[in-house]
């Protein structure tokens, strides 16, 4: 496999059962020495190149190092006639979110039948999320983590960082992105306000996502907190991105 097939740029090995430490390190020394640009994951039993968590499973908090959330479109990891309990558009994207705001990477998994078809239901989501992303993948691709301890997306990174926030309207816990000049804020429903998370920076300007006129929206002080007053949703009501543009290429908390 790794002699046959050129350049390989994982090998996403899983759930070491009956493997003890010297074997897994055997299997890092095989793949070093045929492969030496080859990433190899967190599930060998040793360490990896990254941390691979639980299935499904989201971390509370950022991580420091590179890691990703293997996850299923429903509860299946392959195909199954009679799994059909799918999780929503809005709930893989707000989980995508989520795991870039603590750094991490969403290995999402789908699972085709005997015939190599995607089920229509999970290709109909997939497509959904990618129109999404469309309009509003400048607040996903490149980000990093969120000054935020919890909740959401980027960070102090050279390029991108990100921070999350909680819709006033419903509490709902949004994400957010930033490049070296905007703030990308994610809202999941179509409130008239929104508290962007707290950080020092002044706000030069703010704006919805994917709006051509980028119609100015009002952020003011209430009781010391930033609020934003959205005028509307933005081109999908799946979820909407509130771009804030502030003073400085860095992050101030």
């Amino acid at each position: 496999m790794l002699t046959g097939y050129g350049p390989v740029c994982l090998v996403w090995f899983d759930t070491p059962r009956m493997m003890t430490p010297e074997r897994s390190q055997r299997f890092v020394e095989i793949v070093e020495k045929l492969q030496p640009a080859t990433l190899i994951d967190g599930r060998l039993g040793v360490k990896g190149d990254y941390f691979t968590t639980g299935d499904n499973f989201i971390p509370d908090l950022a991580r420091d190092d590179d890691w990703e959330t293997p996850a299923t479109v429903n509860h299946t990891w392959g195909f199954r006639r009679d799994d059909e309990d799918w999780k929503s558009p809005g709930e893989i994207l707000f989980k995508l979110m989520d795991i870039v705001s603590k750094g991490g990477n969403y290995l999402l998994n789908v699972g085709p039948d005997a015939d190599g078809v995607i089920p229509k239901p999970s290709a109909d989501n997939l497509r959904t999320v990618g129109r999404w992303l469309k309009v509003y993948g400048e607040a996903v691709y490149g980000a990093g983590r969120s000054p935020s301890e919890r909740n959401s997306a980027s960070s102090v990174l050279p390029r991108r960082t990100a921070t999350a926030s909680r819709c006033s309207s419903c509490g709902t816990t949004g994400a957010a992105l930033q490049n070296r000049e905007g703030l990308y804020h994610h809202i999941q429903c179509p409130p008239r306000r929104s508290r962007p998370s707290s950080f020092k920076n002044q706000i030069r300007k703010a704006y919805v996502l994917g709006d051509p006129q980028k119609q100015e929206v009002t952020i003011e002080m209430v009781n010391g907190v930033r609020v934003a007053r959205v005028p509307r949703p933005g081109p999908h009501a799946t979820a909407y991105v509130l771009v804030l543009e502030i003073e400085g290429d860095k992050i101030e908390r």
